[in-house]
């Protein structure tokens, strides 16, 4: 599984291989290990289906009973605890022990119960029991094999980070983004060392007439470097043959990944992912207006890690101060969180984070985790955002929310559909080409028309990473994202 998913396949199966054993009773590390005794049942049941049609109805009937007592016990009359599993008492004879295993012995017994439990809990919570396999798998890859499976499914967080409790109401859906007919516009160049694999989620900025579209770009050294493509919004003007920002110390010397910029003051900040091959986390860079149209991209400032050395991706800075403090989201899987700043300076201080928003439970297009797109774009009704999320099949689609204008923790709207979600050719991904299928994932949007605060006809053009191999277009109209009864509510609530 971790070869066909074609990403970090050496740290993948290194980590599968040490540093697990010290586990809880729902921890990933145990639940893979009673997944084996679960095969190992299967095959032996075949079997003894096998030597039941060959006649052989004793050895048949030895090997059923043998698979039916996995995960059972029970007690004497006398107190005695008698394990079930022929598992346990091999382990327990083989491990010295004499006359009937004792209740240490049970952990083959425990595990079974464990899953049994855990599947329980999935069903009753919505989700697919099959989707733990799945989550087994990737928290292994990830060498984080010891994490228990149940916090993470119902989201546990440090104990001084408050939760901001929205209001449960049943939105209308938001209508799709159309694709442009002109998708990809950009896609890997092969004559391009930096760029020759896979090009991918695009922060935009527009500029008078044009819009910038800083891209990731992936190439023969498997590194990631921001290149620059110069569109009139749709159509590539000019692609730059270089990168405009390159790996610059030890802690990102894997790659700068996932660009999303904002400007104030004439300056452009971005904030991307810093990744050093062990841990990605978000840093900061800017630049003046002036020296990035004048092509001195020598000017790149680093400001710094926003949470060193913690796992952290997905950021966004809003583009100007509310109540006197920039703000920035960013996730911690797999919520998305707010941190406030009273000046541009990085790390971001540590005294005060919320979690806003989190995934949905059940079967939702949403359900494992969820992370910011876009910059937030200014409307008439609040800060609207194209956000990512995932479902327990890995699939990743996007969302919209609006936010209050006044307060970035207060939601007021949050698509109960995605808005796109893979369906084409390029998006889907194709066997042997693309980076990782069925995925769109964006990083930036932009007004079609320069204009600061948008009206329901105003037209948004969202770039998006296509199976992390393509740079792609969709387009929607504010009213199109944020639903007519949302629209009045809003205009209704900001007059009275």
């Amino acid at each position: 599984n971790f070869a066909r998913e074609r990403k970090n396949l050496g740290t993948k199966i290194r980590n599968s291989l040490i540093g697990r054993y010290e586990t809880t009773a729902f921890s990933a590390h145990n639940i893979f290990e009673n997944l084996h005794h679960r095969t190992l049942v299967r095959q032996f049941r075949s079997l003894a289906d096998k030597l039941e049609n060959e006649g052989k109805k004793e050895e048949a009937g030895l090997l059923k009973i043998m698979c039916d007592s996995y995960g059972l016990s029970q007690i004497l009359d006398d107190g005695t605890f008698l394990p079930l599993s022929a598992w346990s008492w091999a382990s327990y004879s083989y491990k010295g022990g004499e006359s009937v295993p004792t209740p240490l012995s049970s952990h083959v017994e425990e595990k079974w119960f464990n899953q049994d439990l855990l599947e329980e809990i999935y069903n009753e919570l919505g989700y697919d029991v099959n989707e733990i396999e799945m989550g087994v798998e990737q928290l292994i890859g990830e060498g984080r094999a010891s994490e228990n499976l149940l916090d993470i499914l119902l989201g546990i967080r440090p104990k001084d980070v408050a939760v901001v409790v929205q209001e449960t109401v049943a939105y209308p859906p938001a209508r799709p983004l159309v694709r442009y007919e002109g998708n990809p516009i950009l896609s890997p160049i092969k004559d391009h060392y930096w760029e020759s694999k896979y090009v991918l989620n695009a922060a935009s900025f527009r500029l008078k007439d044009k819009v910038y579209i800083l891209y990731r770009a992936y190439g023969d050294d498997e590194v990631s470097r921001i290149g620059l493509a110069i569109t009139d919004g749709y159509k590539v003007i000019e692609r730059l043959p270089e990168p405009i920002f390159v790996p610059g110390n030890e802690k990102e010397k894997r790659g700068c990944e996932d660009p999303r910029v904002v400007i104030i003051n004439d300056e452009i900040y971005m904030i991307y992912t810093a990744y050093d091959g062990v841990i990605a986390q978000i840093s900061a860079a800017s630049i003046k207006v002036e020296d990035f149209l004048n092509r001195r991209f020598d000017k790149w400032a680093r400001k710094g890690f926003a949470f060193e050395d913690i796992w952290n991706k997905d950021a966004i800075l809003f583009p100007e101060k509310i109540n006197g403090r920039y703000i920035i989201y960013h996730r911690i899987e797999p919520s998305i969180w707010v941190s406030y700043m009273n000046r541009l300076e990085f790390p971001v201080p540590r005294e005060r984070h919320s979690i806003i928003l989190g995934p949905r439970s059940g079967r939702m297009w949403d359900s494992l985790k969820i992370g910011a797109g876009t910059q937030p774009i200014k409307t008439k009704y609040g800060w609207l955002l194209i956000y990512h999320g995932v479902d327990r099949r890995r699939v990743y689609r996007l969302g919209v929310i609006l936010v209050d204008l006044n307060n970035p923790e207060h939601l007021l709207y949050r698509s109960p559909n995605p808005i796109l979600e893979p369906e084409t050719e390029y998006e889907i991904g194709r066997e042997g080409e693309s980076w990782v299928p069925n995925v769109v994932f964006t990083c930036g949007a932009v007004p079609e028309e320069e204009k600061d605060i948008l009206d329901d006809d105003d037209k948004i053009l969202v770039y998006y990473g296509a199976a992390d191999t393509h740079v792609c277009l969709a387009t929607a109209t504010v009213g199109d994202l944020i639903p007519e009864k949302i629209r009045k509510q809003v205009s209704f609530d900001s007059v009275f």
